[in-house]
């Protein structure tokens, strides 16, 4: 027989950690003095000890390894559900890893984070920037102009869906859709967002970025870009709340929105909303 101190030399253990697995249940001396509570074991017990060890090195909880050393489960089942964990824990490093890289390797070129989050579905006013040329400024005033004149305007920013030569305005209710202005529905969706301040001329650079984001941590676009613009230039006539206008581009705040995973893609065909081709879900 052995003493705890002894024992635990031998096994590669701490006293402490016998002490513990005994008041646990776990791992019991072979016998315990009455009077002094001095514990013994067992050189016929290190199997049992070396076991447990083993176990908890791959990281099995004090539940599942109590049951294996009992004989109450199965180890090859348990150990690869437990190879599962850990290779599914690998590729969630490695996803880190892979935006850190990026982190890292972006410097003091960019102060943007990427975050992912849920955008809820909303409700807005539709216009296909072909029809004033594409010119997106005179789409914008003559879509905000139709809604205030409506009184139908959210209070919440408009946006775009570059790909699609699409702007949106949202709204608290519905309109009547016209040749030139429809309604539609954005859907709810998970996106990689980025927050871009300044100029529209560097947006370019900071969509690149969020794209790379979402590759290397190992997502999928599932569909096309948003672009929200949360401070921008407007006319006053327009009356929209102040604190969303400035008057100069460095000031202007903006953020990407990329839908990612199997989300709701905003795209549903290039159907008629209103007369004009959108990529809205239809608000019946």
């Amino acid at each position: 027989m052995f003493t705890v101190g002894a024992f635990a030399r031998m096994a590669g253990v701490s006293a402490r950690v016998l002490r513990s697995w005994d008041a646990e249940g776990l791992f019991h001396p072979a016998w315990t003095d009455r009077s002094s509570g001095y514990r013994y074991y067992s050189p016929a017990q290190l199997p049992k000890l070396r076991r447990i060890v083993a176990l908890r090195e791959v990281g099995l909880s004090r539940a599942e390894i109590g049951d294996l050393v009992c004989g109450g489960s199965d180890l090859r089942e348990t150990l690869e559900r437990r190879r599962g964990e850990l290779e599914a824990e690998r590729r969630e490093l490695d996803r880190r890893l892979a935006i850190l890289d990026i982190r890292v390797a972006a410097g003091a070129a960019t102060d943007m984070d990427v975050v992912v989050r849920t955008l809820p579905a909303e409700m807005v006013a539709t216009m296909d920037t072909a029809v004033v040329g594409g010119d997106i400024g005179a789409a914008f005033y003559e879509l905000e102009a139709r809604v205030r004149d409506l009184g139908a305007r959210a209070h919440r920013p408009p946006g775009a869906i570059p790909d699609e030569d699409a702007i949106f305005v949202p709204l608290r209710r519905a309109i009547p859709a016209t040749d030139r202005i429809g309604v539609g529905r954005l859907s709810a969706t998970r996106a990689a967002t980025i927050v871009h301040l300044g100029s529209y001329a560097t947006l370019p650079r900071a969509r690149a970025d969020l794209g790379a984001w979402v590759e290397a941590a190992g997502h999928q676009p599932s569909g096309p870009l948003r672009i929200l613009y949360l401070q921008f230039g407007a006319e006053p006539e327009l009356r929209l709340p102040r604190s969303w206008t400035v008057d100069r581009g460095d000031e202007f705040v903006t953020e990407l929105q990329l839908p990612i995973d199997g989300a709701a893609s905003t795209r549903t065909g290039r159907r008629q909303i209103g007369g004009q081709p959108a990529s809205f879900e239809k608000v019946s």
